[in-house]
C-alpha cells in the first residue's frame, strides 16, 4: 500500500509474503500485476500524444484513413451495417468503452477460447471478421478489454514505437518511474522483485493468462509506490507538475454522455475522485485520485472470490487515511 498527499508520499506499507512457498517477506519495492489499472497509463499515453497534435480523439480507427487503416480488408468483409458501425469508432470511443461492443461481461474477444494463440494482428482481424459490433458507436458504455488492446496499437502506429516503449517515454519517464513493465505469462519468467502470484480457486499461470498480450489493457506489472507516483503526476493538483495540461487533464476526467460514472480510462463520481480497479486470476489492485488531494494505491498478489472483495478493497485505504489525524512534514518521495 502506497498513500500521498498534496503531492507528497506520506505512507508505505508492505504486509504478508511476496512469495508465500518461500516465506518471503513483501517489499515496498516487489513488483505485483495490476491488471485493468494499466488502463489510466494507456489513457495517459493517448492523451500525451493528442497533447503534442499526433492525433484527435475524434480520429478514427478504422476504415481507409483510419489510424489502423492497414485493416481495412478485414473491415470490408463484415456487413454493410457493420462496416458503418467499425468506420465510425474513434479514438475516444475506444477510450471511454463506447465503440458499440466487444464488452466484458458478453464477446471480448481478448478471452475467447479459440483466439488463445493469436497475436495482437490477427486477434483484431479475426474480431473484425468475426465479431459484428451490437450498437453504433457512442451510443452505449459497454467495458472492453479489447477496446483498449486497440487503444495499444494505435499508441504504436502514431509514436512509431512499441507500446511498451511508447508508454515508458511518454508517461513514466515523465513521473520518475523506472522499475514498471510488461508481465510475463509464466511463474519462471517473472521478474526478481515480482511476486508470486496466489490463485484460490484459479490459476494465476494458466494459459488464458496471456499477461504480455494484455498489455494496453491489463499487462503491466508496478509496485504500490510507482503507481502513486503515476498517479500524483496526473491528478490536476499544483504540485507536482502534472505530465497533461490542464485542459487535457480535464478532458481525461470527463465522463461521456453513455455513463457519467465512467471518463478516459478512468472511473469518476460527482465527488470528482477517480480510481481504477484491477482484478484477474491471482491479483488485484487499485489506484484512486481523491479530490481531498490524497492519492493511493493497493496491490495484492491474491484474489479472494468473495463479492464483497472490491468493495473492501475500495474501503481499505479510505480507512487507513481517515484514521491520521497529520500526516506531518516528510515525504518518501525523495
Amino acid at each position: 500500500m502506497a498513500i500521498a498527499k498534496a503531492g507528497e508520499l506520506k505512507l508505505v506499507g508492505a504486509f504478508g509474503y511476496s512469495n508465500i512457498d518461500e516465506k518471503k517477506p513483501t517489499r515496498p519495492d516487489d513488483l505485483f500485476r495490476i491488471a485493468s489499472v494499466s488502463k489510466p497509463f494507456t489513457s495517459v499515453a493517448v492523451l500525451r500524444l493528442a497533447q503534442r497534435k499526433r492525433l484527435s480523439l475524434q480520429d478514427k480507427v478504422f476504415g481507409r484513413r483510419g489510424i489502423l487503416g492497414k485493416y481495412q480488408d478485414a473491415v470490408s468483409d463484415s456487413a454493410a451495417a457493420n462496416r458503418r458501425r467499425l468506420e465510425g469508432i474513434t479514438v475516444q470511443n475506444l477510450l471511454e468503452h463506447t465503440c458499440g461492443g466487444w464488452g466484458n461481461s458478453k464477446n471480448d474477444p481478448m478471452f475467447d477460447r479459440e483466439t488463445m494463440t493469436f497475436d495482437h494482428d490477427r486477434l483484431i482481424r479475426w474480431t473484425l471478421r468475426n465479431r459484428p459490433l451490437n450498437d453504433y458507436p457512442g451510443d452505449h458504455y459497454d467495458y472492453s478489454n479489447f477496446g483498449y488492446c486497440l487503444l495499444g496499437r494505435v499508441v504504436e502506429v502514431v509514436s512509431g514505437k512499441s507500446y511498451e516503449a511508447s508508454v515508458r517515454k511518454l508517461v513514466l519517464e515523465p513521473s520518475g518511474i523506472k522499475e514498471m513493465r510488461l508481465g510475463n505469462e509464466n511463474r519462471k519468467g517473472r521478474f526478481p522483485n515480482e511476486a508470486v502470484y496466489v490463485g484460490q480457486g484459479e490459476d494465476p499461470y494458466h494459459r488464458m493468462m496471456r499477461v504480455k498480450r494484455m498489455d494496453a489493457h491489463g499487462g503491466w506489472v508496478a509496485s504500490a509506490v510507482d503507481l502513486v507516483r503515476f498517479a500524483v503526476h496526473v491528478d490536476g493538483f499544483r504540485t507536482p507538475p502534472d505530465v497533461l495540461s490542464s485542459a487535457m487533464t480535464g478532458l481525461m476526467a470527463r465522463p461521456s454522455s453513455a455513463n457519467p460514472n465512467y471518463a478516459k480510462g478512468w472511473n469518476v463520481n460527482e465527488s470528482h475522485n477517480w480510481w481504477h480497479i484491477g482484478s484477474f486470476n491471482g491479483a488485484a489492485a487499485i489506484l484512486a485520485r481523491i479530490s481531498d488531494g490524497h492519492c493511493w494505491a493497493v496491490v495484492l498478489n491474491t484474489r479472494p472470490r468473495s463479492k464483497e472483495f472490491n468493495g473492501d478493497l475500495d474501503a481499505l485505504p479510505w480507512d487507513v487515511t481517515r484514521s491520521v489525524r497529520n500526516w506531518g512534514n516528510h515525504n518518501l518521495f525523495s
